[in-house]
C-alpha cells in the first residue's frame, strides 16, 4: 500500500504513520521529528481503509467481496501492519479468522 515512485525515505515514513494500526514506537520519536522537520510536508493522504476502498472499488473490478468484506479485509492487513515486529499478527493467526471459514 505503499507508493514507491519518487518516494523519499520521510515521504515512506510518513504514508506508514498513514496505513500502520500502531503508532511509532518511542525509540524512533527522535529519528523521525529530525527527518520531519528536515522535510515539512503534509500527510500522504490515505488510511489503509481508504486505500482499499479505492483500489477495490475502483470500477474496474468484478465486485467479488462487500464493502463489510473490504473492512476486515483491513482490520486483518492492519493486524499485520505493525511497526513492531513482535505485535504483527502471523499469517497463522490471520488465516485462523473465522471470516475464512464463512463464521
Amino acid at each position: 500500500p505503499f507508493d514507491s515512485f519518487m518516494t523519499t525515505p520521510t515521504i515512506l515514513v510518513r504514508q506508514m504513520l498513514d496505513m500502520a494500526s500502531d503508532g511509532l514506537p518511542e525509540r524512533w520519536h527522535q529519528t523521525w521529528r529530525a527527518m520531519d522537520s528536515a522535510s515539512p510536508g503534509e500527510k500522504s493522504g490515505s488510511t489503509l481503509q481508504e486505500w482499499l476502498e479505492e483500489m477495490y472499488f475502483d470500477g474496474e473490478r468484478n465486485e467479488d467481496l462487500t464493502r463489510e468484506d473490504i473492512l476486515k479485509v483491513g482490520e486483518l492487513v492492519g493486524r499485520m501492519l505493525r511497526f513492531e515486529p513482535s505485535m504483527r499478527a502471523s499469517a497463522r493467526e490471520i488465516l485462523q479468522d473465522p471470516w475464512f471459514s464463512g463464521e
